[in-house]
């Protein structure tokens, strides 16, 4: 329960997007939902964690693909 787990298809994400997907999971810890007060726990660690969602929202089928 209290561990964490990713896929290894996220190391061929970006360094900031891989950090975002981290965090995320991290404040779960501190906030189970997706909470105003969730997002400004991710905000404080990764201040463009926007971006990286954006990020993902965009290319994450990448991370699908063979290599």
């Amino acid at each position: 329960k209290d561990n964490l787990n990713f896929n290894w298809k996220l190391i061929k994400a970006p360094m900031f997007v891989i950090d975002y997907v981290i965090v995320h999971e991290l404040a779960h810890f501190i906030e189970a939902n997706h909470t105003p007060e969730f997002w400004n726990i991710v905000e404080v660690q990764v201040p463009k964690y926007l971006k990286a969602k954006q990020w993902l929202k965009k290319n994450g089928g990448l991370l699908e693909q063979e290599f």
